[in-house]
């Protein structure tokens, strides 16, 4: 946000120029006229301390936001490694069952071929063909067995080789496919525990950071905080009234769905909800996508649980063509999303530490608005 970062600027400088150490008068006289006076304190040392406390705060608020971005970032990272393991936990049951599968079919061609070698035997058939079928331990692509099942279910028309040979394929595939899929879940366990870790130790170091500021610090930086915040939220009304008046040219975007008021209002009622990563209960706590798949799917419109999927799994819309009920996502990579109410503010679960509230959308940092349907 260049103009609000031009704007903080300004104002210092300006509160610095109000800050220069002034020159009295009646000092100056006396020296001129060769009178000893005692010299009266100057201001120079308050506003030495003023500056410097401000810079303190202003790096102090600078820094928090810093690492609530890269919270915001580890948080999403988190939520989408938990969706892919719970998708690849599907995956690996689907293919448990598939193999169980395979392994029922070729268990009831062993039965056809036991028949098949049985009334071979009992009509004469050699004996060391049925003792190899019935000792069998391997599996059906033992050369031997093989041989000689195929000989006796050619025989007696039950199967074909092309039969055997496609299902032994498939059993093979089947099993690398598990295993594959066992250990890319292996790997996205730790994967998990990691972004969990990392999460923890920023967010210990955020609220370590925050409760630094004490007494007169704690003060200015919640006035810091607060004064920034105003700023955003005239800065993000007038860019959205600009926007407001170009929306003639978006005549082809898809329309605003009829339960966006709904998604606004199911999200409104969870103001004051604390932010808990990685959670989407009501009332307990919602992360930034969290409350974005509740607030939708209460509406009846199913997203997916973290915002990147979210942000590419809908129908994307300018950023200046924004109505109430759009999602607005921001980062690189996408890491954040919040609820569009209009007039350039949105609803959404900030950061560790917060509540569900509404603030400013920074359009500067708008990487893109999906429009659910």
């Amino acid at each position: 946000m260049n103009s609000v970062r031009n704007l903080v600027q300004r104002i210092t400088r300006r509160s610095r120029s109000t800050s220069r150490p002034k020159v009295f008068l009646g000092a100056t006289l006396a020296v001129a006229i060769g009178i000893t006076v005692v010299a009266f304190p100057t201001d120079t040392a308050t506003a030495t301390g003023s500056d410097s406390k401000r810079r303190e705060v202003e790096a102090l608020a600078d820094e928090l936001e810093r690492l609530t971005e890269r919270m915001d970032g580890l948080a999403e990272d988190y939520v989408e490694a938990i969706a892919l393991q719970e998708e690849l936990g599907l995956e690996v049951q689907q293919a448990r069952n598939e193999l169980a599968e395979t392994e029922q079919e070729i268990a009831g061609m062993r039965g056809t071929l036991y028949q098949a070698a049985l009334s071979r035997f009992m009509n004469g058939g050699r004996n060391s063909t049925l003792t190899n079928l019935l000792t069998t331990t391997g599996s059906v692509q033992d050369a031997l067995q093989r041989e000689e099942m195929t000989s006796i279910a050619l025989n007696t028309g039950a199967l074909t080789t092309d039969q055997l040979d496609a299902l032994a394929y498939k059993l093979n595939k089947q099993r690398q496919a598990l295993e594959k899929k066992e250990v890319e879940a292996e790997k996205l366990a730790a994967a998990v525990l990691s972004r969990q870790s990392d999460v923890e130790l920023l967010a210990a170091q955020y609220e370590a950071r925050k409760s630094s500021a004490q007494g007169e610090l704690l003060t200015l930086l919640r006035a810091e905080q607060s004064r920034r915040e105003s700023v955003a939220f005239e800065e993000a009304k007038r860019f959205a009234n600009q926007y407001q008046s170009t929306q003639q040219k978006y005549a082809n975007l898809p329309k605003v769905s009829a339960r966006a008021q709904t998604a606004v209002s199911v999200a409104l009622k969870q103001l004051g909800t604390p932010y808990k990563y990685a959670m989407s209960k009501p009332g307990v706590g919602f992360d930034c996508s969290g409350l974005t798949t509740h607030a939708w799917g209460a509406a009846g419109v199913g997203l997916p649980r973290n915002s990147r999927a979210q942000y590419y799994a809908l129908p994307r819309i300018p950023k200046e063509a924004a109505q109430p009920g759009d999602l607005i996502f921001t980062g690189n990579p996408i890491h954040h999303v919040g609820i569009y109410l209009g007039g350039g503010r949105m609803v959404h679960a900030p950061q560790t530490g917060d509540v569900v509230k509404i603030s400013p959308v920074s359009w500067y940092k708008v990487v893109g608005v999906g429009r659910p349907r």
